[in-house]
């Protein structure tokens, strides 16, 4: 074995010392490493920002209650249809209720027959709910046109959808003032809204 065969030997074990020494050795003695511990930190760097758990979803719980609104049948009677409300996502059930009496009939319940006195113009401007009393401002495309027996019938249909979904004292405005005539006939209200409003 000549002096380069030996110096070549020397080198390959310099070189796997060297290698040994910094895989597997440190100041602290000798320490292999731990697959658990990797495992560890693969699962702290894989967390989520803010310490959320991971697939984390959030769930919007729904409360549904039924509400009702009065419409008018074939004959003109005032007949209760039921409406689903999210309390969840609705602030109020009752100002649902107002709404969804102001823009009923659904196209469903035409086909059975049944329509609404209230014109298709109005508006809701507000629907104002305090601990003693609730307040329905309505806009004044409510009693315009359709004679004196269609302003009646809308009004009772206010009052009927108002009655089954609160027992609160519930008062009509007409474009911020409180209604206690109604319509070009001049039809009086009595307030808050009850089953003799209309009575003379």
């Amino acid at each position: 074995m000549n002096f380069s065969q030996k110096f070549g030997i020397f080198c390959l074990i310099l070189i796997t010392v060297v290698y040994v020494y910094f895989s597997f050795f440190t100041k602290d003695g000798f320490n292999l490493p731990n697959r658990n511990q990797e495992e560890k930190q693969e699962t702290v760097f894989d967390q989520p920002e803010h310490n959320e758990p991971e697939n984390s979803e959030v769930k919007v719980k729904s409360d549904i209650k039924t509400v009702k609104i009065f419409v008018t049948d074939a004959k003109g009677n005032l007949r209760p249809v039921n409406r689903k409300c999210d309390a969840a996502a609705e602030k109020s059930c009752f100002a649902f209720a107002v709404k969804e009496l102001v823009s009923a009939p659904t196209d469903w319940e035409k086909k059975k027959g049944l329509s609404s006195e209230i014109p298709q113009s109005t508006k809701v401007l507000s629907v104002r709910e305090g601990s003693n009393n609730i307040l329905v401002d309505l806009s004044s495309a409510f009693e315009s046109g359709g004679g004196a027996e269609s302003t009646y019938i809308r009004v009772k249909q206010l009052i009927k959808t108002a009655q089954a979904n609160t027992k609160l004292p519930v008062y009509l405005y007409i474009d911020g003032k409180q209604a206690d005539v109604i319509g070009g006939e001049g039809i009086m209200v009595k307030q808050p809204l009850t089953e003799r409003s209309l009575d003379d």
